[in-house]
């Protein structure tokens, strides 16, 4: 691999390892572009529902199987037994292989060094791109011939679901010669195919059909939020293994049967692959190479075309989010194509104006929810950036129908009666959106339990006047560059600005209120008002920035983003855990949302001017993120973090939006990090 885009490596010893409390909060992700993903901690312990070496997606919305969901190690050296596996049940952690680790790599995928006595054998697990196909490799590098008993166990679910044992894999398992495979009704089948290197020793391999039930794992992760948290899986085989010196053998999960599989190979083409495309981003450090790396695995080229999916393992492919990170995951590296495809294929999805926030499955396939008053307005923001960054001239004439049908719809208003998604969204006579839904938030502070709404923010959000003051002029812009009409927009703009600057200063404070809905003005300090400056059209007026930078720095920053609410207002949840509704009222009243560093530092670079002596400021908001990659999910940044010291990061281990705006604003600042 040339040296210059090398990845940084991201290393693990014995003091990490060998300490099981440490070693289960840090998680390594495979991806495979398609959906489809792994995941589990480095000490091989499963603390969640969705930690698995082949969890499969199986529709057009992404939802999941997790078909296999670890594999039990042991070795047989000098007439002994050592389990080089572990994993907690109540009570207790059974069996404690972590204690035979040495070392753990993630460089670009994950390898672990098993050390017991003169015996050292290595092990990696990839995903191989672009396929349904889990590879897991054994590979013997030091000592005396040995032997290994490998048991994959299968799970066959959802992978927001635990089962129990029953009666599923009755007749659903086939062993012949050298491959098991798994046909459990209303799952994927899927082949796990037992092979070695050189072709001399798959000689030495037997599979054991043993139907076996391990019962009552413990996923202390779902324990903490308070869910179903034990689960039984089924072990269908015992693999034995006879290896020496130099000999690899391989545990190979796909939905293919018969594969040419070719490990060594395989394995070479994953590196070059994961070093491709490096080279497009401007910034060549290891933080910045790896955020591309991670940048990655959220574009998914899956059943509906290309998608972004927002966060692993649990958040699919939600509009809003998809659009925010399209600038940093797509367009600071150089995948332009691919943007222009996603934008497309939004575009193809405007009704009445509005985008959808998010798909579900029915029994009817994917259904899209128009529940959101910003996401068609990010997505003007998302060509606005793509204009910014192609200078493309066709871009614009097959994007503007588009753009002008959602303005001019919001700006006539959009009244949605159905009684399942009741909606008005409407510019009131002051020139400024005003949304109100009995039902759904409107904004992306969207925390909702049932029919309770944990941050109601009806009546005209700070964040969404941002948006429409600066999608008016974008459109008022490209309508100059294609010497057309801009109907209006450009007098709009400026009275909807008028009517901002008079309404929405909170003198009080030196900030902006959070959201005026008639003569009541929602005063919380929160991140939302940083768009009113951060966006390449500012509605606020120049005079203020400073005022608010300094109000938000003081009140919401942390090293690893902003607070969603400030610590001084009596609402604010500090620490994000516990049951569902106190995880929600948490989300977004106090909890630290990293992707909010994007809009924070370009507010910055705003307010104090773009000059090296900034620069090197703003490099410090990045540099604890540098840290973070191996934090919790490496390589990748947290969706969450606790608002209270020590900020433990909560949420998905690998966030879309996180990775992107670091991005973002690393090209478009010129950080060196």
């Amino acid at each position: 691999m040339d040296k210059k885009i090398q990845s940084p490596v991201l290393t693990f010893g014995r003091h990490t390892l060998n300490q099981i409390e440490t070693g289960i909060t840090k998680e390594w992700l495979e991806t495979n572009g398609l959906g489809s993903y792994a995941m589990g901690t480095i000490v091989g312990a499963n603390t969640r529902k969705y930690h698995g070496l082949f969890n499969v997606a199986v529709d057009a919305g992404l939802n999941r199987s997790v078909l296999v969901n670890r594999v039990e190690e042991s070795v047989l050296l000098n007439g002994r037994k050592v389990d080089c596996s572990c994993q907690e049940y109540p009570g207790t952690i059974s069996p404690r292989g972590y204690l035979y680790l040495e070392s753990f790599t993630y460089d670009p995928f994950p390898r672990w060094s098993i050390a017991i006595d003169d015996l050292k054998i290595e092990k990696k697990f990839f995903m191989r791109a672009g396929e349904d196909t889990s590879v897991l490799v054994y590979k013997h590098l030091l000592g005396p011939t040995a032997k290994l008993l490998l048991r994959p166990f299968f799970s066959c679910r959802n992978h927001h679901q635990l089962v129990r044992q029953d009666d599923r894999f009755n007749n659903a398992i086939g062993v012949e010669d050298n491959q098991i495979r798994c046909s459990v009704s209303n799952q994927p089948e899927f082949y796990t195919t037992v092979t070695g290197e050189p072709d001399s020793m798959k000689a030495n391999i037997k599979i054991y059909a043993e139907g076996y039930w391990y019962n009552n794992l413990l996923y202390a992760q779902e324990e903490e939020e308070e869910v179903d948290y034990q689960e039984d899986l089924f072990s269908p085989c015992l693999i034995l293994a006879e290896i020496s010196q130099g000999q690899q053998i391989a545990l190979v999960f796909s939905r293919e049967k018969n594969l040419n599989i070719q490990i060594d190979r395989w394995i070479e083409q994953e590196v070059s692959l994961r070093s491709k495309g490096l080279e497009k981003f401007p910034i060549q450090t290891p933080f910045a190479r790896r955020c591309v790396q991670a940048a990655d695995q959220f574009i998914v080229n899956g059943k509906n075309g290309l998608r972004i999916t927002c966060g692993y393992p649990w958040a699919s492919d939600q509009t809003r989010e998809s659009l925010i990170s399209l600038p940093g995951l797509c367009l600071a590296t150089g995948k332009i194509e691919e943007a222009r495809a996603i934008l497309r294929d939004c575009s193809k999805l405007i009704l009445q104006g509005l985008l959808p926030n998010h798909f579900y499955m029915n029994g009817s396939g994917s259904i899209a929810e128009y529940s959101s008053m910003d996401t068609p307005l990010w997505f003007i923001y998302a060509a606005q950036k793509f204009w910014e960054n192609t200078k493309d001239p066709d871009f614009l004439k097959e994007f503007k129908p588009h753009i002008e049908k959602i303005l001019m719809a919001l700006k006539e208003g959009v009244r949605i009666a159905d009684p399942q998604t009741p909606m008005e969204i409407f510019m009131d006579n002051d020139h400024l959106l005003k949304g109100v839904s009995p039902k759904y938030p409107l904004t992306w502070m969207n925390g909702k339990t049932s029919d309770w709404i944990a941050t109601p923010r009806k009546g005209k959000p700070v964040e969404v006047q941002a948006l429409w003051y600066n999608a008016l002029q974008f459109y008022s812009e490209l309508c100059l560059k294609l010497e057309v009409s801009d109907n209006g927009c450009a007098d709009l703009a400026k009275k909807a600005r008028e009517s901002f600057n008079m309404l929405f200063w909170n003198a009080q404070n030196n900030y902006l209120y959070d959201v005026i809905d008639g003569s009541n003005r929602e005063g919380s300090i929160r991140p939302n008002a940083l768009y009113a400056i951060s966006l390449p059209y500012e509605i606020l007026e120049t005079e203020k920035f400073q005022p608010l930078f300094e109000t938000a720095w003081k009140n919401l920053y942390t090293s690893l983003g902003l607070r969603t609410l400030s610590p001084q207002e009596p609402h604010f949840h500090g620490i994000c855990k516990g049951g569902e509704k106190d995880r929600v009222s948490a989300a977004h009243n106090g909890t630290i949302l990293s992707f909010l560093i994007g809009s924070f530092i370009t507010a910055f670079f705003k307010t104090y001017g773009r000059n090296e002596k900034n620069k090197e400021e703003a490099a410090q908001f990045l540099l604890p993120f540098v840290a973070h990659l191996a934090d919790a999910g490496l390589g990748s940044v947290s969706e969450m973090f606790d608002g209270n010291t020590p900020h433990y990061p909560r949420g998905c281990i690998a966030e879309a939006r996180g990775v992107a705006e670091i991005l973002r604003v690393m090209k478009e600042e010129g950080l060196e990090i």
